[in-house]
């Protein structure tokens, strides 16, 4: 299957594949490539996963998942291992060789929605359970349980290059240095309001967080300067870094903006606005490769933009009839993993 860009203003007409497409039984909550681009894990919102092939579409495996729900997916840098968590307070591990589920290991709470492999060792995974935090060996020893945070814990990020964590919740962001395991410390950076995500710079730089108050918070690392970009007009709960740290772009209801990190901070800089949307964005993904930025609306509209110059535009309205869930590129192709919220899987691989 292959079709044609629609032609607004500026936009340039470039032709996509459409190789495979996988129709599961509830929306897309979550997709995952391993690292190695070989696996696409699918997180349906009623708790189900299925494992695709990234060349073929087929579907390898099939799993319960959570009952309640799936909430997170999360590979193991060298792809044998794919993590899930959910809402009936487990996490999972699950082997793409086998049709059984690996090991179930406790979250401590009734609603697991985070889960993490270390990048600077390979048995250890974070799980994140209502205020707390364990440490976990992929055989299923607990190594800690921590508990310093005065809400739920809305996401975790690891720094790309030192063994530190950052975890968000009200009030604060949490950064755990795990080059001790058995006695992390801690540092902590405030704010006023709950914090919705938290997203480290590719360079490790910056770390940046949407916040209920529906302003972006920035810290430079690690002096830990802060600052902040107000005047959105909704909660920001979609961030994405392109790959060399200068973009980052943020969803707000029809507009994407693209803030330039080139010169540092961009304090009291007005950012770039990609008005093209025509509902409210519900994802963002830079290409790991490449400099495209994809994003998906809730009315089904696919809009790809080049970094290098903004005004390249690609447009399909209507590309996901039931609108769009998440994107997630392939990590090494131009391929493109799109979910729906009424259950398609598609992979778009766009012409150069």
């Amino acid at each position: 299957m292959s079709l044609t860009t629609a032609m607004p203003k500026k936009t340039k007409e470039a032709q996509v594949h459409i190789p495979w497409r996988v129709d599961i039984a509830d929306a897309v909550q979550d997709l995952a490539w391993s690292p190695d681009g070989c696996w696409l894990a699918v997180a349906e919102v009623s708790g189900p996963l299925i494992l695709v092939n990234g060349e073929s579409g087929a579907v390898l495996q099939r799993w319960p998942g959570h009952g309640g729900g799936t909430l997170k997916l999360a590979w193991s840098r060298d792809s044998r291992w794919l993590a899930s968590s959910g809402q009936d307070g487990q996490a999972r591990l699950w082997n793409p060789d086998s049709a059984v589920e690996h090991r179930a290991l406790a979250g401590g709470n009734a609603w697991v929605g985070g889960v993490s492999f270390s990048p600077y060792a390979d048995d250890r995974l974070i799980t994140a359970a209502g205020k707390e935090l364990r440490a976990w060996t992929l055989d299923g020893g607990l190594i800690q349980t921590i508990q310093p945070h005065a809400s739920t814990i809305t996401d975790l990020a690891w720094h790309p290059q030192q063994p530190v964590l950052a975890s968000s919740a009200f009030g604060k962001v949490h950064l755990w240095d795990w080059q001790t395991p058995d006695a992390p410390s801690e540092q902590s950076l405030p704010h006023s309001s709950p914090l919705l995500n938290v997203r480290w710079s590719p360079n490790g730089r910056y770390l940046v967080c949407g916040c209920q108050d529906n302003s972006l918070r920035c810290w430079t690392w690690p002096n830990a300067e802060s600052c902040q970009m107000s005047g959105y007009s909704a909660k920001l709960r979609t961030l994405a870094w392109d790959r060399h740290s200068r973009w980052l772009a943020t969803g707000d209801r029809e507009v994407v903006t693209a803030w330039d990190f080139s010169q540092g901070a961009p304090m009291g800089q007005m950012p770039r606005d990609l008005e093209a949307m025509t509902d409210r964005v519900l994802d963002l993904a830079f290409q790991p490769g490449g400099d495209g930025l994809a994003a998906g609306d809730q009315s089904g509209h696919l809009m790809i933009w080049k970094t290098t110059n903004p005004d390249f535009q690609l447009c399909w309205q209507g590309a996901l009839r039931d609108g769009f869930q998440r994107l997630a590129w392939h990590p090494h192709r131009r391929g493109l993993a799109v979910g729906g919220s009424e259950g398609a899987v598609l992979l778009f691989e766009i012409a150069a």
